[in-house]
């Protein structure tokens, strides 16, 4: 079975990167009869926006939840039959830990469970932030406890974002702008497909298998 990493949001952003009246500006509407349209159109940017990027925009509460590794040292075997435990079939937790929707702002705290599901906190001095904010590293002498349980071995809960609205890079905000100000005109229309000024914009600031895009 191949191992899984979950995010989970705990605590919700207190606001989208673009406000209403940003919105309307944008768009020259001085009346207030389409807020609430425009409201949700604002927040299905936004996530769009996150999605493209990879990337928590305002500042809100992730968890990440991960299983142990599998251990191939099992296919160096020959035939027979072995005692062996059964923690044998995986192989632990990495020791450098890709945190996902970054940028990552601070390390909440570190829980592992033990196979009798048994919890404990993992202390902060065994880790370190790396200062590109997007990875967890078990510092030089630490080591992860054991044995864990192979399915859902660890949770990091940990704090990701720019912060609020006026911390995120302009090139952001303005193609949040751009496709509300799409979505507000091609009501109806649903193609799926991010228009590609407002790709172009984000691209710079898109993660790709930890690295950005550009």
């Amino acid at each position: 079975m191949k191992p899984r990493r979950t995010v989970t949001v705990v605590t919700n952003p207190a606001s989208d990167p673009v406000t209403l009246a940003e919105a309307k500006a944008w768009l020259r509407i001085d009346t207030t009869d389409e807020d609430a349209l425009l409201a949700q159109l604002i927040s299905a940017a936004t996530d769009s926006a996150e999605q493209h990027t990879r990337r928590s925009l305002i500042t809100r509460t992730l968890r990440l939840t991960l299983d142990q590794t599998c251990n191939d040292l099992y296919r160096d075997l020959g035939e027979g039959v072995y005692d062996l435990p059964s923690t044998f079939l995986y192989g632990g937790l990495p020791r450098v830990i890709e945190l996902p929707k970054g940028p990552v702002l601070s390390i909440t705290s570190v829980t592992t469970y033990d196979t009798a599901n048994n919890f404990a906190v993992y202390s902060s001095s065994n880790y370190t932030l790396n200062t590109d904010g997007t990875r967890l590293s078990l510092n030089q002498d630490a080591v992860w406890p054991g044995p864990l349980r192979p399915v859902g071995a660890c949770e990091i809960v940990y704090t990701a974002g720019y912060g609020d609205s006026s911390a995120i890079p302009p090139s952001i905000k303005t193609a949040i702008l751009m496709l509300v100000a799409h979505l507000y005109e091609s009501r109806g229309a649903c193609d799926g497909d991010m228009p590609a000024g407002c790709a172009a914009m984000l691209n710079k600031y898109r993660i790709m298998d930890g690295l950005l895009y550009g």
